[in-house]
Formats: C-alpha cells, structure tokens, sequence
C-alpha cells in the first residue's frame, strides 16, 4: 500500500509541474497574442499609410509631369522668340582678326566685311533683281563685332609686318533688314575667295551662315556629328537633315526633344 501511495504522490508532483508549464504556456500565449494584435493593428496602419503616400507620391509625379511640360513649353517660346530677334543677324567664319580691332570701334571691321562678303553678295543679289539697289555699308550695317570680347591680335612692332589671325572667332553681323540677310543668304556662293595671303594660311573660302540661338547651334552640331545624319543645315532657324541612303529631308520638330527622340 504505501509503494501505492509513493507511486501515485510522484504522479501528481508530475502532474502539477506539467500545469505549471502549461500555465506558463498560456502566459506567452497570451502575450504573443497580444504582440500579434499590436502587430496588425500596426500593419493597417502601415499600409493606410503606405496607400496615402502613394496617392501623394502619384500626385508629386502628375505635378512634376505637368511642370516638366510647362517649362519645356516656355524654352521652346523663349527659343522662338529669340531665334526671330535674330532674324536680321548672320556669323560669319574664317574671316582672320588683324590689328586694331575691338568692340568700342567696329567700323573697321564691319568695312572689311562689307567689302569682302556683304556687298557681293548684294550686287549679285541685284543682278538677279532680288532687290532694287545695293545699299551702302552705314545702311546696311547695324552692329558687327566679333563673339568674343578676347580676339585682338597682339600689337606688331614698328616695321614689323602685320600679319592677320587666321583662327579668329566668328563676326556677328546685324543688318537693318531680313531683306538684305535673304539676299545674302541666297547669294552668298557669288562671295569672292579670299585673297591668296589668307588661303595659303589654310582659308579656302569665308563662311556666311544663320545666327541661331545657342541652343539651336548646339543641336545642329550634335546632328551632324551622329552617324544616323547625312547633312544638317538650318533656314529661318529651323533645322533640318537628311538620312544616309535616304531620299528626302526631315525638319526638328522641337530642338528640345533628345537626338534618339528626333532620329527615331
């Protein structure tokens, strides 16, 4: 009997520790529950704010899409509108700096191009009756310099010979009217070669294009250096191009587009 007792008195010592435990199952349960609560309740927060972020984000980009539109509109205006201040301005390349030129006196400049470039360029635009008379160097000249204030050449000592500067920066001509730019435009093949000091310097033959914003400028250069080009050229300030093996031209609908864009 009292091995009986012995046996069942180890049961419920047994019995007892395994409800402890399962007492002390119970207390993590319950807190994990509670972890578990807290957690959810904390992922609907997190996702309600996630789903309003995502409504701002969609927001912010819909603005930024709007702003990007808005601003490519207002270059693409003030391009324009620039573009035609210039409408009576041509550049001229090769044309070699000598000494005595600057920015407060351009009349020595502005004879040397008249009488080079400008004023053949007319008198075969008069032959071909595409204006009444050609118009003399005061009237026909607004402004001319140079497109950078740092091209005179160094002084030349007494005695020495004055020779010119070949690779001088472009002359900025301004015309009193679009008129005459045409006209030079259209005539600009009748202009003479240089004189045989500047071609032995390497000048074959002067250089008469449109004066185009910068932004249109660096465009042209980019389309003419890309392979997918075959020649690039402007005309009242729009640019156009032609393909390799390809008939045809195409005009840049907007200079601000990529040059993938334009190419496609």
């Amino acid at each position: 009997m009292a091995g009986d007792n012995a046996k069942l008195d180890l049961i419920l010592s047994k019995l007892e520790s395994m409800e402890t435990k399962f007492d002390g199952f119970l207390t993590r349960f319950d807190a994990l529950s509670t972890r578990v609560d807290t957690l959810e309740s904390s992922i609907t927060s997190n996702t309600a704010n996630i789903s309003t972020n995502a409504a701002s984000i969609a927001a912010i980009q819909s603005e930024l899409a709007s702003n990007k539109a808005e601003i490519r509109t207002l270059k693409t205006s003030f391009n324009n509108r620039e573009q035609r201040l210039r409408s009576t301005t041509l550049r001229i390349f090769n044309v070699p700096a000598t000494v005595g030129e600057s920015l407060e006196n351009f009349k020595p400049l502005a004879s040397k191009v008249y009488d080079k470039i400008l004023r053949p360029a007319l008198v075969a635009a008069k032959s071909a009756g595409d204006i009444p008379s050609v118009p003399q160097q005061a009237t026909l000249i607004e402004a001319c310099f140079r497109t950078s204030t740092n091209t005179s050449p160094p002084l030349v000592p007494v005695g020495a010979s004055a020779s010119p500067t070949i690779n001088a920066p472009p002359i900025v001509v301004r015309l009193s009217s679009n008129t005459f730019r045409w006209a030079i435009m259209k005539h600009r093949r009748s202009v003479p070669l240089p004189p045989e000091g500047d071609r032995e310097a390497g000048i074959r033959r002067y250089a008469v294009v449109e004066d185009l914003t910068p932004d249109s400028h660096r465009l042209l250069k980019q389309l003419q250096r890309d392979d997918r080009t075959e020649k690039v050229w402007s005309s009242n300030g729009q640019l156009f191009f032609t393909r390799p093996n390809t008939q045809g031209y195409q005009k840049v609908k907007n200079i601000f587009d990529s040059i993938d864009t334009i190419l496609a």
